[in-house]
């Protein structure tokens, strides 16, 4: 060690700043000691750009070292700079994870960019944050004791990451908050209070204006969506759909609530009846001639019961009990005779969703879930089948802050063993609240009756948006993204699905009024060519697609 770097430590120790830079500054090199030492002088003295190009040298100079990340971090900090604060901490966290002083600065960095997950993701390494009071929204109408029990956490206690995210998705669950925020607010003794702020759905809406848009937003193409919210202040909720549209009528309801006041649990029954035409066709544009027809009379009554006991797995199970005529049916080449069988149908529904990864630190998580419904036809000779689906969603937030970009990539695929009637089979494309499977160059209907895209029973397909928030006020937020759809439908027989792979790509606008969800997309059949443009309201989520 030079006579220098001894002085040079010795100042350090003393914390005599300007002396340090005095005898540091002129050096023709130096050693990573005195890097540090000298960085950390120029910082004290808030010369905070020489200090980071002094650490980074020092941190070049030792690349094993995690005191030359953290105090970059501290240098960043001081500028504001938090995505770089983070940055040098998760480097020096790398090195150590178990370092207690990186791990509650990074913590920090996270609260204070309003990262609640990635804070408590560091934080719980040196058994912080202690929780003192829960402070629930008073002007809430749902029951305390309810909302309560929705909290995975309570006082006196540390709060856990895995805590929080059950806490969300049973209040999720509730289906009364369309938004909602939990904050911690520091107090003096080091502890926090969290803080439960929410806009509530009660009745027909917080306001006249959010009851007629989420009750008349359909209109314009005939149906509307009644729905009851918080009702006796107990988080149940009564959702529907009524169409008129005489090709494709339909009355949904559907009733759900937690189960004896507790939301680790979660009913629902619903009632389905409808009455639709259906013309099969091979494409939504062009000459197409109709290649089978029928009508579909269909009535059904199903039960479930949802586990939310745990914020990385739930489950359900239920059962479907349904009944069908086919009217006016002209098979063509496109229907046979065992897709045409009428009767009752009783299925044994079952879900499993599970969050797989979460890197809340980068905003970034990985679902994946499953269901099956074994059916049978209660009709001479009874017909046995199994559906089986699959999904697996990846959702992130590049940026540290804010929903200014969201990408969403979402993969499914499934597959019938056995016979089912034809209202069982799945339907590709573009309709409304008919079929979740979009794929946004393609139309399912063609003069109002459904059958213009692929049917089938087995497909892959995945659907990736990158949305960009173009405005946003508090009441309106706009959303577009560019799409792609990749789809192969396969089916019992061509004529209902071609079996090729499909290509779709386009964009699509999310306009968001008081809740209530406007979707307008332009897609492009890349095989065919076709253009197809499209608009509806969000219908309300527990609204089923195809059967």
């Amino acid at each position: 060690m030079q006579p220098s770097d001894a002085r040079i430590q010795q100042l350090f120790q003393q914390q005599n700043w300007p002396e340090i830079v005095r005898l540091a500054q002129p050096m023709p090199s130096r050693s990573p000691d005195v890097n540090f030492d000298y960085g950390l002088a120029l910082a004290h003295l808030d010369r905070l750009k020489e200090a980071h190009d002094t650490l980074l040298a020092g941190a070049r100079q030792c690349p094993s070292q995690k005191r030359f990340p953290i105090e970059l971090a501290g240098v960043a900090f001081e500028q504001k700079q938090y995505p770089a604060a983070a940055h040098w901490l998760r480097r020096g966290l790398r090195l150590d994870p178990r370092d207690a002083y990186a791990n509650n600065f990074l913590g920090a960095v996270y609260f204070l960019s309003g990262n609640l997950d990635a804070a408590l993701k560091y934080w719980n390494r040196v058994q912080k944050p202690s929780i003192a009071a829960l402070d629930l929204d008073p002007h809430l109408h749902v029951h305390r004791l309810l909302l309560d029990r929705a909290f995975a956490f309570s006082p006196a206690a540390v709060l856990s990451q895995p805590q929080l995210v059950t806490t969300e998705v049973r209040l999720d669950a509730l289906g009364i908050f369309p938004t909602y925020n939990i904050h911690l607010d520091a107090r003096p003794d080091g502890a926090f209070d969290a803080v439960f702020r929410a806009q509530e759905q009660n009745g027909f809406g917080s306001s006249t204006v959010q009851a007629l848009l989420s009750t008349l937003g359909g209109a314009a193409y005939g149906t509307l969506y009644p729905g009851y919210s918080n009702i006796e202040r107990s988080a149940m909720n009564f959702d529907s759909l009524l169409r008129w549209d005489a090709q494709k009528r339909r009355v949904w309801a559907s009733l759900a609530a937690p189960l004896n006041g507790l939301p680790r649990w979660r009913w629902q029954i619903s009632a389905d009846l409808r009455n639709e035409n259906w013309a099969i066709r091979r494409s939504f544009t062009g000459t197409a001639p109709v290649l089978g027809s029928l009508n579909l009379e269909r009535e059904a009554i199903d039960g479930t019961l949802a586990s939310l006991a745990s914020g990385r797995l739930q489950w359900s199970a239920g059962a479907d009990f349904s009944h069908r005529i086919f009217r006016d049916a002209v098979p063509g080449s496109a229907l046979t005779s065992s897709l045409l069988t009428p009767g009752f149908e009783l299925k044994q529904l079952s879900t499993l969703d599970a969050r797989l990864l979460q890197f809340p630190e980068h905003r970034f998580t990985f679902t994946a879930g499953a269901s099956s419904g074994f059916a049978r036809t209660l009709t001479t000779p009874s017909l046995l089948s199994e559906k089986i689906q699959g999904s697996a969603l990846a959702h992130w937030h590049p940026q540290m802050q804010g929903d200014n970009y969201e990408l969403t990539q979402q993969f499914r695929a499934a597959k019938i063993f056995g016979s089912v009637p034809f209202d069982d089979l799945f339907l590709f494309g573009m309709d409304r609240d008919d079929t979740n499977l979009w794929m946004r160059g393609h139309i399912a209907t063609r003069d109002g009756r459904k059958g213009s895209a692929p049917i089938g029973d087995a497909f892959l397909l995945s659907n990736t948006d990158f949305y960009k928030r173009i405005y946003e006020n508090g009441i309106i937020a706009i959303h577009a993204a560019p799409l792609l759809d990749i789809g192969k439908m396969t089916a019992p027989n061509t004529t209902l699905s071609s079996g090729q792979w499909l290509f779709d790509a386009g964009v699509e606008a999310r306009l968001t009024v008081l809740h209530t969800s406007i979707v307008l997309s332009y897609g492009r059949d890349l095989r065919s060519g076709a253009n197809a443009w499209f608009g509806t309201v969000a219908p309300p989520a527990t609204v089923p697609g195809s059967p």
